[in-house]
């Protein structure tokens, strides 16, 4: 244990209240993993860990478990407590506070996350997690019908810890998740984005694809084809082939280059001029996507004389100079040619060069 998380424990036991280890942070010690983001429970109060922390920058959430962020670590310290009611198959609403952490354990999701482990080290295991997280399985904390109906986002979690911690899903958990999978379409698009991000990154994402549709969850989860996701580790690759309605929450950019890789998709990779239009990133998507050869394209991509029109070697005011003329529409003409010229090696990118081969193609006439 880092001595940080120690001091924490001991600071919070000081004021004479229990403190307890719990959660992800206990499931990957245990795995011998690391894990930067602690959770705390205990039976001191939100009002007390604002006491006890005064010294520290907390941040304090909506049901009064606070944040404390040290030494590039997430402390989330919670006082033990019951989730009495939920809205919309999601947000708790109703919460109270109880004494021990026999009775908060019950609230967590699956049998792994209620190990707990006090600043001594020691474990307490109530629900077997250990033997679990031995045989490898995710198990619900209760009725798994009860707890997917209850908060819906626990499908997806299932999903996610099944394929990062490579573990299977217990049998009536996955009947829990095929009964209660409708529910996922309330579900907001930000959350859902999150998990399937963590999913799709994970390096066991091929497992957790096939959970995915081994419980029928495309459809209610609106992605299109998901095998595409198999083919390229980027986000925006994965992405841009596997939504086709715009429900899920990309920023303008985000939007912009998942565009860029489905019109790149249809278009010929190897033309210059598309190359040069849609750039290395949406390049190397699709080389994944097609499963072409990356480093071969981009070496084509490298030997582009220009990446973009600001590298051409010559002005506005050059060309004037060079044809005599005020300027006008005709400086946009010949730079689209140029741009176009340059990428087809018909002229080098050399501005004595560009002068000669625009003075030998254009003259006063052809100007007018």
């Amino acid at each position: 244990m880092k001595k940080v998380v120690y001091d924490i424990l001991r600071k919070i036991e000081e004021h004479n209240f229990k403190a307890y280890l719990v959660g992800g942070y206990v499931r990957d010690y245990l795995r011998k993993q690391e894990n930067s983001d602690i959770d705390i429970c205990t039976n001191a109060t939100p009002k007390d860990l604002l006491d006890i922390f005064k010294d520290y920058k907390v941040t304090l959430l909506d049901y009064g478990n606070i944040i404390l962020n040290i030494d590039n670590l997430k402390f989330e310290i919670t006082t033990f407590r019951k989730e009495l009611s939920y809205k919309n198959n999601r947000k708790v609403v109703s919460i109270e506070y109880v004494n021990t952490y026999e009775e908060d354990i019950l609230r967590r999701d699956f049998t792994i996350n209620t190990i707990c482990m006090d600043k001594d080290g020691n474990i307490i295991d109530l629900l077997n997690g250990k033997k679990d997280l031995h045989k490898k399985i995710i198990r619900s904390v209760g009725d798994p019908y009860f707890k997917m109906k209850e908060d819906s986002l626990r499908m997806l979690r299932a999903v996610r810890f099944a394929c990062t911690l490579n573990f299977k899903l217990d049998n009536e958990l996955k009947n829990a998740i095929v009964k209660n999978k409708d529910l996922l379409r309330k579900l907001s698009y930000e959350r859902k984005k999150e998990e399937l991000n963590k999913i799709f990154t994970s390096d066991n994402k091929k497992y957790g694809i096939r959970l995915l549709k081994e419980l029928n969850l495309e459809d209610v989860l609106e992605l299109h084809d998901i095998s595409n996701v198999l083919l390229t580790k980027d986000t925006i690759g994965i992405w841009a082939t596997i939504v086709k309605k715009n429900t899920y929450p990309f920023t303008r950019l985000e939007k912009e280059l998942m565009r860029g890789v489905n019109e790149l998709l249809n278009e010929n990779i190897k033309d210059p001029m598309i190359m040069y239009k849609y750039g290395p990133y949406i390049l190397s998507i699709v080389c994944d996507l097609k499963k072409l050869n990356k480093k071969k394209y981009l070496k084509m991509y490298d030997s582009l004389q220009i990446k973009e029109r600001c590298e051409i070697k010559i002005t506005s005011e050059e060309i004037c100079e060079l044809l005599n003329r005020k300027p006008g529409p005709f400086l946009k003409k010949i730079f689209d040619k140029l741009e176009k010229d340059l990428l087809e090696n018909k002229v080098r990118n050399n501005n004595n060069e560009i002068k000669k081969y625009l003075f030998r193609i254009y003259n006063k006439e052809e100007m007018c």
